[in-house]
């Protein structure tokens, strides 16, 4: 099962905590839970959780229901980071989500070498049309 990116940055924040918490870190460097606040991980989880859902119904459906799917998802991402001027999905938090995006249409049961075959969209650029992060 696919590890969602806000999993990842929450295990990250606890990590940080422990490092501090033991003096391995200083409290100034560690930044995780700034850098991703509780509301938006959970803004963020409510957006994945609706893509994972409809995602659950890809396998056999139209190109098109699929990549409308992804879209659904990657414009509610660009108004959560939108919401927060853009600091919610920088290059590390992107690459993450998207790689996560991929997994999920996978998992699903779409092969998307073939999806990317019969629409001319390279795989690695699913989500480029819509996305502002």
């Amino acid at each position: 099962m696919t590890v969602r990116p806000t999993t990842v940055w929450r295990e990250g924040i606890e990590e940080e905590a422990r490092l501090v918490a033991t003096g391995a870190l200083e409290r100034d460097l560690a930044v995780s839970a700034e850098v991703h606040p509780p509301n938006m991980l959970l803004r963020m989880d409510t957006i994945l959780e609706v893509f994972e859902r409809d995602a659950s119904e890809f396998a056999g459906s139209s190109d098109a229901t699929i990549l409308e799917g992804v879209q659904r998802v990657v414009r509610a991402l660009n108004v959560l980071n939108d919401d927060y001027e853009g600091a919610a999905i920088e290059t590390s938090e992107r690459d993450l989500l998207c790689a996560y995006i991929d997994e999920v249409i996978t998992e699903a049961g779409v092969d998307l070498d073939s999806l990317s075959a019969r629409t001319g969209i390279p795989r690695d650029e699913i989500t480029d049309s819509w996305r502002t992060w």
